[in-house]
């Protein structure tokens, strides 16, 4: 089972106690459900994509973007991370909270 949380579960978003509280309490919930399903070979993950160049996101000014978020990430990256959790290759990664957000969370 994988989570799609995002990157103002870590960070937090000014503004936004409430959606980040939200994001940060999926990944509790993740670590609670692998605890109690790893037995039976199930695997629980939740990645924390950062800002990805959706029609959403590309419509704040760009100047805030540069300025605030930098690269927006591709939904094909977050694809890709995904489709590796999916598989065979990651049955021993479980209860991961995993970032990808080009440092995003750093900022």
């Amino acid at each position: 089972m994988i989570k799609v949380s995002s990157v103002n579960g870590s960070k937090g978003a000014f503004g936004r106690p409430t959606y980040s509280a939200a994001k940060a309490g999926v990944h509790g919930f993740t670590k609670a459900l692998a605890l109690e399903v790893a037995k039976k070979g199930v695997t629980v993950n939740t990645i924390l994509p950062g800002y990805i160049g959706t029609k959403m996101v590309t419509a704040i000014p760009k100047g805030a973007l540069d300025s605030k978020i930098g690269r927006l990430g591709k939904a094909e990256e977050v694809a890709g991370l995904i489709i590796y959790l999916a598989s065979e290759e990651a049955a021993f990664v479980t209860g991961a909270n995993i970032a990808i957000n080009g440092g995003q969370h750093m900022q």
